[in-house]
């Protein structure tokens, strides 16, 4: 019996060791999720972008400005960005590129030294809630070294009427998620699709009918992508629904920001699918697809800023990110879902993720096996 037994182990053992990319896997993908998750779910924001308008070149003003270049080159967390007058500087804010826009109105050093209040104001970015409140607390302490409360000024969408609120309508943290679970969903979509299919077709001897038909590599490789994208978009965009209809999420800016929301789950689910048929077109076994799927989804995923702010990042996973597909496609979806369908925000990650796209469908079209 003990004989039996051992021989069944045997076997299993040696099947195993013969397939060294399991083994690996199970040595790499626990030391990779800790250096992902641990440097992306946590750490201190810096280099936020806060653009400075100074109205008042008076000595409180010069004040106010040293203690931001202090926190600028102490603790790091603001980058300041000097802006020529408020327009420039809240297009800016409105298009991603800055996280606050601080306002320092005419006269301030003079109404100080008369003892009248003088406020300053601050214009604040809160789709982003964690870099939106790092913001603030990194100008209060800098009017902390002059003594002076902060306005904290914020505008509806359409015309810019100065209030006690955000400059986006508030974004509460569960609709804050529905860009990543999006995104989320298009990446699960791709592990039961598109080149899952091919490995497993290759593993049960089906690709042997493809073989034998006149197919190119080209065929068979845009017929699996588009059928994968098909299903992809489709389950997206039932999750996108569902969200929207839970959270209260609406999209503003017409056809042409429905459009956009369109372009970028498409664009996202053939570009991903094009991008694991590159890296597993040539597997022969599915074990392989799981082990590469669960890396995929850990390196790609955390840190797109789904969950927590870019910044936060240290430089190497900020320099990953700005390659990051998912992190142009949670942007994207960002900008249009929350910015009031600012398109000119999600026009630069629409646009990555069209050359990335285009550009997996040419690697998977070259590397495709057309073979046994």
């Amino acid at each position: 019996m003990m004989g039996k037994i051992w021989a069944v182990w045997e076997r299993d053992l040696l099947r195993m060791v013969r397939n060294p990319m399991t083994l690996l896997t199970a040595i790499l993908l626990p030391l990779v999720y800790l250096l992902i998750l641990g440097n992306s779910l946590q750490g201190p924001l810096t280099g936020l972008p806060l653009g400075v308008v100074a109205e008042d070149q008076g000595p409180e003003t010069r004040r106010l400005l040293g203690a931001l270049q202090a926190i600028e080159h102490g603790p790091a967390t603001i980058k300041l960005v000097r802006a020529d007058n408020v327009d420039v500087a809240m297009h800016d804010l409105r298009a991603g590129a800055l996280s606050g826009v601080l306002v320092v109105p005419p006269h301030f050093s003079s109404d100080l030294e008369r003892g009248v209040a003088a406020t300053p104001g601050l214009f604040v970015d809160n789709v982003d809630g964690i870099a939106a409140s790092a913001v603030e607390f990194a100008v209060q302490s800098a009017l902390s070294a002059i003594r002076q409360p902060l306005a904290r000024y914020e505008t509806h969408l359409g015309q810019a009427e100065v209030r006690s609120e955000e400059i986006y309508p508030r974004v509460d943290y569960d609709a804050s998620l529905i860009p990543g679970v999006v995104v989320m969903s298009i990446f699960m979509a791709t592990m039961i699709a598109g080149a899952f299919n091919m490995v497993m077709d290759r593993f049960l001897g089906v690709q042997e009918a493809y073989l034998s038909t006149p197919l190119r590599r080209l065929h068979i490789n845009l017929g699996v992508l588009l059928s994968g994208t098909t299903i992809t978009c489709a389950t997206s965009t039932i999750v996108l629904a569902i969200g929207m209809l839970a959270t209260g999420v609406r999209i503003h800016g017409g056809p042409w920001a429905y459009a956009v929301v369109a372009t970028v789950v498409v664009l996202t689910a053939l570009g991903m699918l094009a991008m694991t048929m590159v890296l597993l077109g040539r597997a022969a076994h599915p074990r392989i697809v799981g082990a590469v799927n669960g890396f995929l989804n850990i390196i790609l995923f955390f840190p797109s800023g789904a969950l927590y702010p870019v910044q936060s990042f240290p430089a190497w996973l900020r320099a990953f990110s700005r390659v990051n597909p998912e992190t142009h496609a949670v942007a994207a979806l960002k900008a249009v879902l929350f910015r009031g369908g600012d398109l000119a925000a999600a026009t630069g990650h629409v646009t990555f993720l069209a050359c990335f796209t285009g550009a997996m469908l040419l690697l998977s079209t070259a590397t495709m096996k057309r073979m046994l």
